[in-house]
């Protein structure tokens, strides 16, 4: 019977798994995450609120200041948006092994989204 033979890991390596990312490299796609989702939850709701303002618009009382929601929800998510695509381009920089290709293209979809929904409303 002979020794078992260790293999040298790579450090940072552990198992058969991808290597290991710095703290601060899981920070950054951690808040690039973040960032998108309220990017997205804001624009939806900001779409959502944009559709409920007619039903409400036949009351005697009006809207009121429900009319402001839809730009300030629209701004929020064009900030995070904006925020959001740094993010991603330092988190495509950084990490030892890049993100999805799919979660990148959705990502920047997203964050796209609100200069669209933007310039379509500066249109029309």
């Amino acid at each position: 019977m002979g020794k078992k033979q260790r293999r040298n890991k790579e450090p940072g390596q552990i198992g058969n798994q991808l290597p290991a990312e710095d703290r601060r490299t899981e920070a950054i796609t951690v808040a690039w995450m973040l960032s998108t989702m309220v990017t997205l939850g804001a624009l939806g709701l900001s779409g959502l609120v944009w559709l409920t303002i007619p039903l409400l618009a036949d009351r005697p009382e009006g809207i009121g200041t429900i009319g402001v929601i839809p730009r300030l929800l629209l701004f929020v998510a064009t900030v995070t948006g904006t925020v959001s695509i740094i993010l991603m381009s330092c988190a495509i920089r950084f990490r030892r092994v890049p993100p999805p290709r799919a979660i990148i293209i959705a990502s920047a979809a997203i964050c796209l989204g609100p200069f669209v929904v933007q310039l379509l409303m500066a249109l029309l």
